[in-house]
């Protein structure tokens, strides 16, 4: 799966709801700094988890798909939580019950911290587990929904 391939199969899911991924992000679990979040803040882009901002569409197509060699590769290399997790919801290609399991489970356990900047959440979460864990129930049954839905490169 590449580059060209992931964005023409999730080119036209910028509105598609995502309730389980908002809820997961709403409730502090977005990465902090660096890749996605320093290209927002370069490109004066609204970086708040309380309104799950920026949206995953933006992470995937404008940050990720427009930066990159149609070509390159998309493997496991990528290990941000929220977005393959929203590439999964979106795609519909993991059941909705385990989805939301796993969100659950992460928000449980997340840990109280305070902050100075609101726009920082009041939780801290283990990102290497959890990121983990969100793309072993979920990137290899992207790659078969990507791969097998015939998207034509844009």
């Amino acid at each position: 799966m590449n580059t060209e391939q992931i964005k023409s199969f999730y080119i036209d899911k910028e509105h598609t709801e995502s309730p389980l991924t908002e809820k997961l992000i709403k409730a502090g679990y977005q990465q902090e700094k660096d890749g996605y979040i320093d290209f927002a803040y370069d490109n004066e882009v609204t970086v708040d988890y309380r309104v799950a901002k920026p949206s995953q569409w933006w992470h995937l197509i404008i940050s990720y798909c427009n930066r990159s060699q149609p070509y390159d590769k998309f493997s496991k290399r990528i290990t941000c939580g929220e977005l393959i997790f929203w590439m999964a919801e979106v795609s519909d290609c993991v059941n909705k019950s385990d989805l939301e399991d796993l969100a659950d489970a992460i928000i449980a356990s997340g840990i109280s911290v305070k902050r100075r900047k609101e726009n920082k959440p009041n939780f801290r979460y283990d990102r290497l587990k959890w990121n983990k864990h969100i793309q072993d129930l979920c990137f290899d049954k992207i790659v078969e929904k990507v791969e097998s839905s015939g998207s034509n490169p844009i």
